[in-house]
């Protein structure tokens, strides 16, 4: 979102939510979204669907009934029709507006949240806020208040997203963030202004959830990764002293290697010398990262876009979806310019104020952390050793398998991140709702796998989702997505493999697939036509390939159904 449309007052909320609902319905993802918990919630409402339709999201909100959010949850069919709750465990709702200090139910509020996990909706508890009391240290309300934190974070089903607010509260400061008189008046737990704030920050967290803004970091070494040209001064001469002036450096190498535990691959790109560039890594014990920590280092005079490219042509990833982090706004001009859509956020020139810049920008925000997530960046770094001239040799000799499963409640979360945030190998572009893929997943007349690759060297993961539905006496696909990690490995030929053989099983001889064409799918063409579907008519930018059989080519999998 640009900055000068960020909503900074509920009022200014309001009106921009109101030009978006009047261009609603134009392609976005419907989310349907529950604001529930033991508050009024709707001042939240305005800035959620502002901050998640920049995201691409169109949010239809409702209101759970004000305190009888536990009861509804028993209400299947009501529940089973939800994407996303969000539950606010207010502060000042727990305590009547600052005047008891009673013991929270915290196992209800946990079992209602389990209840709506087991049927597929997403949920996030948000924490209660500080409450006015607590400006005097030493009030029973701060205890009270973190002993309930400290039995949400105990209870709650390790699906649940858990947000506090307290970051928010230091930000706008106490001043701006309590309101008693809109507690007395609409049982608000804040200023409809600070409730802006909030939404925009639950905007942030439900994107990142489905949508991760980025899958790589770019990153520069001199005056970025630590302070000095390496260069001329050499590595003894580098500013890393982390209790002084170089301690900003050193802090964005702790952010750096925190992105990769959770799955976000890091390059070096850099106008040095090679072997210059190397030696701070093994020369100055205050450095956090070392070489092996990259899954590319570019050190070399080209122009730094020309290795932006290479390294989004190695992860098979889209410039789009790789962030840039360099202190010269020269070479950040000169990348945004010759790498369309790639992410250049601005620096600020004191070193000491870039990573609250960064954080705040919520680029790098990620709620949610999978097993394919911690695997993604070890992946990396192996698919970046060449392989052997003679690749059909090199494929065989993994040993590879593919391990099909049924999508169901334990891989639903991996299924919808990969229909969301997949896009060079996306059939048919459907971004579903979680109650979209729930509802075609519950349809066991349909096919519904996910796929995971194993070879001898390790594990990649779910990797791949395929839908589809039979109609008649034909078999339609509904949508199918394959991870950029595993491409030219022959994952696609095993896939359609395993659906043809359940085309045949079903007794269905036709098949069709829509190919939606869109800025960077276009492989999928190929793809289809090496699997035997013949190309037909186009309408509305949609391809229809068809095949009586699917006749994929041979390759080195071993299928195995699980």
């Amino acid at each position: 979102m640009d900055s000068k449309s960020i909503p900074k007052t509920y009022q200014e909320a309001v009106k921009l939510d109101k030009s978006i609902l009047q261009g609603a319905g134009h392609g976005r993802t419907v989310l349907r979204l529950v604001l529930a918990g033991n508050a009024n919630l709707d001042f939240l409402a305005p800035a959620v669907r502002v901050g998640l339709a920049d995201e691409g999201f169109e949010v239809v909100v409702r209101s759970s009934a004000y305190g009888n959010w536990i009861s509804e949850t028993f209400e299947e069919p009501q529940a089973a029709s939800d994407d996303l709750w969000v539950v606010w465990l207010s502060g000042m709702g727990a305590s009547r507006g600052m005047t008891e200090r009673p013991d929270v139910d915290v196992a209800s509020v946990a079992a209602a949240a389990q209840r709506l996990v087991d049927r597929g909706v997403k949920v996030v508890v948000i924490h209660p806020e500080p409450l006015l009391s607590e400006d005097d240290p030493f009030s029973p309300f701060v205890a009270w208040r973190r002993g309930i934190s400290d039995r949400l974070s105990e209870l709650l089903p390790p699906a649940v997203v858990q947000l506090s607010v307290e970051h928010l509260v230091r930000r706008l400061g106490s001043e701006s963030w309590v309101a008693t008189r809109y507690w007395e008046q609409a049982k608000a737990p804040c200023h409809p202004d600070a409730a802006t704030a909030v939404g925009l920050e639950l905007a942030g967290v439900v994107a990142r959830m489905l949508r991760p803004a980025v899958r790589a970091v770019a990153v520069d070494l001199d005056d970025t990764m630590w302070g000095g040209l390496v260069g001329e001064v050499g590595p003894e001469g580098l500013d890393l002293d982390p209790d002084s002036t170089g301690r900003p450096f050193i802090e964005l190498q702790r952010l750096l290697l925190d992105l990769m535990a959770r799955g976000i691959p890091v390059a070096v790109v850099s106008k040095n010398d090679d072997e210059v560039a190397r030696r701070p890594f093994t020369q100055r014990p205050e450095m956090l990262l070392s070489l092996d920590s990259f899954v590319r280092f570019d050190a070399s005079w080209r122009p730094k876009y020309e290795a932006i490219t290479a390294l989004a042509q190695q992860l098979n990833i889209g410039v789009d979806a790789i962030c840039f982090l360099d202190d010269s706004a020269k070479e950040r001009d000169e990348a945004r310019r010759m790498v369309p859509g790639l992410i250049v956020p601005e620096l600020p020139d004191a070193p000491a104020k870039r990573l609250e810049h960064l954080i705040r920008s919520r680029l790098f925000m990620t709620p949610v952390v999978s097993e394919e997530d911690r695997l993604r960046v070890e992946f990396f770094k192996r698919a970046a050793i060449p392989a052997p001239a003679d690749l059909d040799e090199y494929l065989s000799s993994l040993g590879m398998t593919l391990d099909t499963s049924r999508v169901d409640a334990s891989n639903m979360d991996r299924t919808l991140s990969l229909l969301h945030k997949t896009n060079q190998f996306n059939l048919t572009l459907w971004r579903p709702s979680p109650s979209e893929l729930a509802e075609f997943v519950a349809d066991t007349s349909n096919y519904a796998y996910t796929y995971r690759l194993k070879d001898s060297v390790g594990d990649a993961g779910i990797i791949a989702v395929l839908l589809a539905k039979p109609m008649a006496n034909q078999v339609s696909v509904a949508g199918w997505v394959l991870s950029c990690r595993v491409f030219n490995r022959g994952v696609e030929w095993a896939i359609a493999e395993h659906l043809a053989a359940w085309v045949v099983a079903q007794g269905s001889a036709y098949i069709t697939a829509p190919y939606c064409v869109g800025p960077r799918n276009a492989l999928v063409a190929d793809v289809l036509a090496n699997i035997g579907l013949q190309e037909g008519e186009t309408k509305d930018d949609v391809k229809w390939f068809t095949a009586d059989r699917l006749t994929p080519p041979k390759h080195h999998i071993k299928i195995v159904e699980r």
